[in-house]
């Protein structure tokens, strides 16, 4: 039997061959493939013809000009010659047995017949999905199927759906699919349901300029849904059953969507009057169901008095919150931040300092407070830490980060310097002034320049999202080069003002003595008379053992550097944070220090003679010395291609060779004049590209910006 596929295409260029060739690839062949373009500016159907053009089952329909997805659908079905209908989005797969697995258990006399839906992040996760031999077939009520109301994964009879003339919506952007869902449950109350059939949908990797229509706002899905419910409720009037039905959805949706609308307030005198209309069609049943505070709200809503709902509404939302908080300690201290905090003045003269989420006293942050400390003591200095008290000079107030305290001077302080993002509910006020420093020059990508995140748990498309949403609220962010501010502008889609100065923490790379280098090496355990090798690995995003937790081997032969190195020089390794409580260094102490744990990778970079790396930002920072750099990347091909992706070509643009054995590495420390000398004029024009801004003076020239205070 003949399936016709109905794939409406707009805009899905990234996933739409996916698609296509998921369907293309079934194992039930007697399928016909309509693809409808719903007036797609994008190479999508640039791809379907691509496609079409070696397979006779695609079909394209041609709109004008798009019309909407439910629209799409609508003709996708005028134009349907097969028995059974089958639905997909165009950024959506479906696993090579899905249809038939429904077509197999499909008898004449079935109008539907549902398979299961799966959400994944790559094509990848498809092949977790285990199929049973012999699939499993079930009977339940058809409105169990259609939780979220929407028509994917279900096998339609194209003769049921013509003779009871069901059809999308094609007035709503949104909701569309609601229209036909609930005609198939009014006309079929039981279905046969497997989930050996899988549908899979497919969380998108940029939902910044590529959006889902999840993303839309919630004063437009507010609108949509009350146009769908003003347009099928006339219809259900006299079908109790299904009346029930379309009231109790709206309370919910109410109770998910408009009630977090509210929390915006954007727009808000027209969908309250969009909100009057629906909520004077709700039925005297669903409305008894309600608490007596929600029924108070529906009768404001009803008679269009805003003042007194608005009242209402805050109440809800203070009993809402106030309930959440009483659960566990966590949700009580953000409902005291937003409720009292929050409403307390903002102190002109509190500064709250973080750095690296409050694992130490370093990077940027420290470099401004050591500035401002010393010249403008007439501020309040707060410092973040991880529960583990700082050594900060000139005893600042600490607090340990998530504690009450923390959200205290987090809600009161004028300005916020920190160094990495801060989680969503820690809200900026207006009056907040928010410096961003950052904390390196970017080599692997960042932000919406990554692909796909590997971090395990991590949705692309809600990282890039929530990237861009934190970045809106940097009011400055520090920039140590030309290279780098192009980088952050386009990665960080940021839109206030850079501060081109260079980095505050690489001031002390102009600044410092050799005095002040031999106490760091006292305070670190080594030798003064010895040399030191810094090596500075990044970390994987891939080599991990679970959400949270990244394994690491160090590769290097410590036997063999300790051998051929120990007479004239010592190994300080530098981890990241993530790995560094995995290095072992026990039968090494004489020779490897682990020095992980050292607040200030600056002060590092002073006691070491060669910088060991690999795609750590690290050493555009350690070329400010001007000191030797070696660049170990043993898995070079792998990191560039499977891993983050890089910024710009490392074979040809850093100033050293590329060494891909711990030997080669040793090897290159024993002739490192030979190398500085091969080397020179492409470190000095390295040192021009990402240097040249810094000047010992970054600090200053910040705090005068940010902060009007002159020297």
């Amino acid at each position: 039997m003949k399936v016709s596929v109905i794939v409406p295409v707009f805009n899905t260029e990234d996933y739409v061959k996916d698609c296509i060739k998921s369907i293309q690839d079934q194992s039930h062949y007697d399928i016909e493939i309509i693809v409808v373009d719903d007036g797609s500016v994008d190479k999508s159907m640039v791809y379907v013809k691509e496609l079409a053009n070696e397979d006779p089952r695609i079909k394209i329909v041609e709109l004008s000009e798009q019309s909407g997805v439910g629209y799409a659908r609508n003709v996708g079905i005028e134009h349907a010659a097969g028995a059974y209908l089958y639905f997909v989005d165009s950024d959506d797969v479906i696993h090579h047995h899905a249809i038939k697995t429904l077509i197999d258990h499909v008898d004449e006399n079935d109008a539907i017949i549902s398979g299961s839906i799966s959400t994944i992040r790559s094509l990848d996760e498809m092949d977790q999905f285990v199929q049973n031999e012999v699939p499993k077939i079930k009977v339940r009520k058809t409105s169990s199927i259609y939780t979220s109301r929407t028509v994917q994964k279900v096998l339609y009879s194209r003769t049921f759906v013509e003779d009871n003339d069901i059809k999308f919506l094609e007035n709503t952007k949104m909701y569309s699919d609601y229209a036909f869902v609930y005609d198939v449950i009014s006309l079929q109350p039981y279905t046969k349901y497997t989930r050996d059939s899988r549908y899979f949908r497919r969380k998108r990797n940029d939902l910044i300029q590529n959006p889902n229509i999840e993303e839309t706002s919630y004063y437009e899905k507010c609108l949509n849904y009350f146009d769908m419910y003003l347009t099928l409720e006339p219809r259900y009037r006299e079908n109790d059953a299904m009346k029930y039905r379309l009231d109790v959805d709206l309370m919910n949706f109410y109770r998910k969507t408009f009630l977090n609308y509210m929390r915006e307030q954007d727009d808000f005198d027209q969908v309250f009057r969009r909100l009057s209309e629906v909520f004077n069609q709700l039925s005297h049943r669903v409305y008894k169901k309600q608490n007596p505070l929600v029924k108070r709200e529906i009768k404001a809503i009803q008679e269009l008095n805003q003042y007194r709902f608005v009242k209402l509404i805050r109440s809800h939302h203070l009993l809402s919150d106030l309930k959440r908080s009483v659960t566990k300690r966590t949700n009580l201290k953000k409902f005291i931040y937003n409720r009292v905090f929050q409403r307390m003045s903002v102190k002109p003269d509190y500064i709250v300092f973080e750095s690296f989420m409050g694992k130490g006293y370093s990077c940027n942050p420290k470099a401004i407070y050591e500035y401002m400390y010393k010249l403008h003591p007439e501020y309040k200095f707060i410092w973040v830490n991880n529960g583990n008290h700082l050594s900060i000079p000139d005893n600042p107030k600490q607090v340990k980060r998530y504690s009450l305290a923390y959200y205290y001077y987090m809600a009161r302080s004028k300005y916020w310097v920190f160094n990495t993002r801060l989680p969503k509910h820690v809200k900026k006020r207006d009056e907040t002034v928010y410096l961003q420093t950052w904390h390196g020059t970017p080599l692997k990508r960042l932000g919406l320049d990554i692909e796909e995140v590997q971090m395990p748990g991590t949705d692309t498309g809600r990282y890039k999202k929530n990237f861009t949403q934190e970045s809106s609220r940097w009011d400055y962010l520090i920039s140590p080069n030309q290279y780098s501010s192009e980088i952050f502008k386009r990665a960080f889609d940021f839109n206030n003002q850079l501060l081109e100065f260079g980095y505050p923490r690489n001031d002390i790379l102009y600044q410092a003595s050799q005095s002040y280098i031999d106490q760091i090496k006292k305070k670190a355990g080594i030798p003064v008379n010895k040399k030191v090798v810094l090596y500075a690995p990044t970390w994987r995003d891939n080599q991990f053992i679970e959400k949270g937790k990244y394994s690491f081997e160090l590769p290097l032969n410590l036997d063999h550097f300790r051998e051929e190195l120990s007479d004239e020089y010592v190994l300080v390794l530098r981890l990241h944070y993530l790995v560094a409580n995995q290095l072992d260094l026990t039968g090494y102490e004489d020779f490897a220090y682990d020095l992980s744990a050292f607040d200030d990778i600056a002060e590092l970079y002073l006691i070491s003679d060669i910088l060991v790396t690999d795609y750590s930002s690290v050493f555009f920072d350690y070329a400010n010395l001007k000191r030797p750099i070696l660049f170990y990347t043993y898995d070079l091909d792998d990191y560039k291609g499977k891993i983050r992706g890089l910024y710009f070509d490392i074979e040809s643009e850093v100033p050293s060779p590329l060494l891909m054995t711990s030997e080669e590495v040793i090897d290159a420390i024993q002739n490192i004049e030979d190398i500085n000398e091969r080397y020179q004029a492409k470190y000095d024009e390295f040192y021009q590209r990402f240097c040249s801004w810094e000047d010992g003076e970054a600090a200053e020239n910040v705090v005068k910006t940010v902060f009007g205070k002159e020297a």
